[in-house]
């Protein structure tokens, strides 16, 4: 059975959050634990019981049958929810696309939380109305994106949608070694990447033969890359290095630049090839 966690509070964000889940659970056996965070201090304290309830409420109707306890926490996000979510399958929360300079206002919140988690984070944008768009996944050139290539595949199995692997490549910056210069050939590094990405294809249809599989090799940034098809994709699914927000903004993480420009589900997989969710969705 999978667990997953949804962080809920009432907001446009959350409702969408909501939705996202009964949709997913309604797919697979799961057990949702539904939890909203407050301060000591919250001027109504009966308000996080009455959102509790409705998403309850909301869910057993969507999914009858289905598992859900509530869980009203106090202290501040998202460390109140990462700690409460140790050893899940899959967290769940809305977030209000915009200008990340906003986020930063209010904490990086969603960005924290996915940059830290070990465990995959959904985050649904508020408004977000459901597809049959692809699944679309990022192969990254080094090992952050082999999780994330498992969990995208098993998401478009179980939604009976496609998925379409995006690679991104740029022409590397000359290198100067004493007195010469040594340039790639555009030819040359085209293949390479696109060696790559056809690795990656023969991995997914390997592990699963049924599912229909597209590719696209963008030359631009991983970000403009993936945000390309975002508009055209049911689920956005990235890899994380846990470098962390304040590392992201330092070293240009893909996740800080999708996540508030996505106006699709985006999914931050934590590069662990052996977790329960990739586990669990092979059987």
């Amino acid at each position: 059975m999978e667990r997953v966690v949804l962080g809920y509070d009432g907001s446009p964000a959350a409702v969408a959050a909501l939705e996202w889940t009964a949709q997913h659970c309604a797919r697979t056996l799961a057990k949702v634990d539904v939890i909203t965070v407050a301060s000591p201090s919250t001027p109504d304290p009966e308000k996080a019981l009455r959102w509790l309830t409705d998403a309850e409420t909301f869910l057993t109707d969507r999914v009858p049958g289905m598992t859900v306890e509530l869980h009203r926490l106090e202290g501040s996000m998202p460390e109140r929810l990462e700690d409460f979510a140790r050893g899940v399958d899959l967290i769940v929360i809305g977030i209000t696309i915009g200008h990340p300079v906003r986020a930063a206002l209010s904490g990086w919140m969603p960005l924290r939380l996915a940059s830290e988690s070990s465990a995959p984070v959904c985050l649904v944008p508020a408004g977000w109305v459901a597809g049959d768009e692809p699944v679309t996944v990022g192969v990254a050139d080094d090992e952050s994106s082999a999780a994330a290539l498992e969990f995208a595949a098993c998401e478009a199995r179980l939604t009976s949608t496609g998925l379409r692997l995006v690679h991104a490549w740029l022409m590397p910056t000359p290198s100067a070694g004493g007195s010469s210069v040594a340039v790639v050939p555009p030819e040359a590094e085209l293949a390479r990447h696109r060696a790559l990405l056809d690795d990656a294809i023969e991995d997914v249809i390997a592990a699963h033969p049924l599912l229909s599989v597209q590719s696209e090799l963008v030359r631009d940034g991983r970000p403009a890359a993936l945000l390309k098809f975002a508009a055209k994709s049911s689920l956005l699914v990235i890899g994380t290095h846990h470098r962390g927000p304040l590392a992201g903004a330092l070293l240009g993480s893909v996740a800080q630049e999708v996540l508030w420009r996505a106006d699709c589900p985006v999914c931050v997989v934590p590069n662990d090839p052996v977790s329960p969710t990739t586990a669990r969705r092979r059987g």
